[in-house]
Protein backbone atom coordinates (compact mmCIF):
# COMPACT_ATOMS: atom_id res chain seq x y z
CA UNK A 1 0.00 0.00 0.00
CA UNK A 2 1.25 3.34 -0.85
CA UNK A 3 2.42 5.67 2.25
CA UNK A 4 0.60 9.00 2.32
CA UNK A 5 2.27 11.82 3.22
CA UNK A 6 1.07 15.55 4.11
CA UNK A 7 3.24 19.14 4.47
CA UNK A 8 3.91 20.74 7.79
CA UNK A 9 2.56 24.17 7.95
CA UNK A 10 2.64 24.96 11.02
CA UNK A 11 3.76 24.28 14.81
CA UNK A 12 0.96 25.23 17.27
CA UNK A 13 -0.49 24.10 20.94
CA UNK A 14 1.97 21.23 20.95
CA UNK A 15 0.98 19.71 17.53
CA UNK A 16 2.51 19.80 13.93
CA UNK A 17 -0.32 20.73 12.17
CA UNK A 18 -0.16 19.03 7.87
CA UNK A 19 -2.02 19.03 5.35
CA UNK A 20 -1.99 15.77 2.62
CA UNK A 21 -2.58 17.07 -1.36
CA UNK A 22 -6.39 16.84 -0.85
CA UNK A 23 -5.83 20.48 1.17
CA UNK A 24 -6.95 17.77 4.26
CA UNK A 25 -5.65 19.38 7.49
CA UNK A 26 -3.90 16.64 10.36
CA UNK A 27 -2.71 16.99 13.61
CA UNK A 28 0.83 15.25 15.66
CA UNK A 29 1.65 16.11 19.01
CA UNK A 30 5.14 16.05 18.80
CA UNK A 31 8.02 18.05 20.51
CA UNK A 32 8.97 21.21 18.49
CA UNK A 33 12.29 20.65 18.38
CA UNK A 34 10.62 17.91 15.91
CA UNK A 35 9.00 20.04 13.52
CA UNK A 36 9.96 21.87 10.87
CA UNK A 37 7.53 23.92 8.66
CA UNK A 38 8.13 22.70 4.84
CA UNK A 39 9.16 18.83 6.19
CA UNK A 40 7.00 15.80 4.56
CA UNK A 41 5.43 13.79 7.56
CA UNK A 42 3.40 10.38 6.63
CA UNK A 43 0.05 10.84 7.98
CA UNK A 44 -1.22 7.45 8.71
CA UNK A 45 -1.50 7.80 12.24
CA UNK A 46 -2.19 11.38 12.53
CA UNK A 47 -5.60 12.82 14.17
CA UNK A 48 -7.31 14.81 11.33
CA UNK A 49 -8.01 18.64 12.25
CA UNK A 50 -11.99 17.79 12.26
CA UNK A 51 -11.80 15.64 15.47
CA UNK A 52 -10.17 18.16 17.55
CA UNK A 53 -12.94 20.33 20.02
CA UNK A 54 -14.51 22.93 17.50
CA UNK A 55 -12.50 25.88 19.50
CA UNK A 56 -9.37 24.51 18.76
CA UNK A 57 -10.25 24.09 15.03
CA UNK A 58 -10.86 27.08 14.71
CA UNK A 59 -7.80 28.95 16.64
CA UNK A 60 -5.88 26.79 14.36
CA UNK A 61 -7.38 27.49 11.27
CA UNK A 62 -7.46 31.30 12.35
CA UNK A 63 -3.09 31.08 13.01
CA UNK A 64 -2.88 29.05 9.39
CA UNK A 65 -5.02 32.15 7.91
CA UNK A 66 -3.01 34.81 9.35
CA UNK A 67 0.02 33.09 7.25
CA UNK A 68 0.96 34.91 3.74
CA UNK A 69 -0.41 32.70 0.79
CA UNK A 70 2.98 33.14 -0.45
CA UNK A 71 4.57 31.32 2.31
CA UNK A 72 2.04 28.68 2.37
CA UNK A 73 2.84 27.94 -1.54
CA UNK A 74 6.44 27.63 -0.83
CA UNK A 75 5.99 24.93 1.64
CA UNK A 76 3.42 23.53 0.08
CA UNK A 77 5.45 23.10 -3.50
CA UNK A 78 9.06 23.40 -2.37
CA UNK A 79 9.32 22.48 1.66
CA UNK A 80 10.82 24.16 4.16
CA UNK A 81 14.16 25.30 5.15
CA UNK A 82 14.38 28.63 5.31
CA UNK A 83 11.26 30.90 7.16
Amino acid sequence: MKEMYGVVLLYTEGMAICEDDWENLWCAEMPEEFVTAGDGIEIDGLTPLEDLPMEQQVRIKNELAALPEEYLDVLRNYGGGEE
